[in-house]
């Protein structure tokens, strides 16, 4: 994945495609300001797993949409 900014739509779709493994995110704030968060897709209870400081919690497709669907994210590599 390159350095450009990705929709939540896009980050799901990253994320179902590297199932099982964390991805450092980065959501874009104002003013180049930015929020770390992990991510990762858990084939097992097949939903979105998600944390900024551990233990990680489940998100459905709709729960993540809800939440961060007109975000902006950079997948940190």
């Amino acid at each position: 994945m390159n350095s450009d900014s990705i929709s939540t739509a896009e980050l799901l779709a990253f994320l179902k495609q590297n199932p099982d493994r964390e991805t450092e995110c980065r959501l874009i704030l104002n003013y180049g300001v930015g929020s770390t968060h992990y991510w990762y897709w858990d084939t097992s209870k097949r939903c979105f797993m998600h944390t900024r400081d551990w233990p990680f919690s489940p998100f459905s497709e709709k729960e993540v949409t809800k939440w961060y669907g007109d975000c902006t994210w950079k997948i940190e590599q």
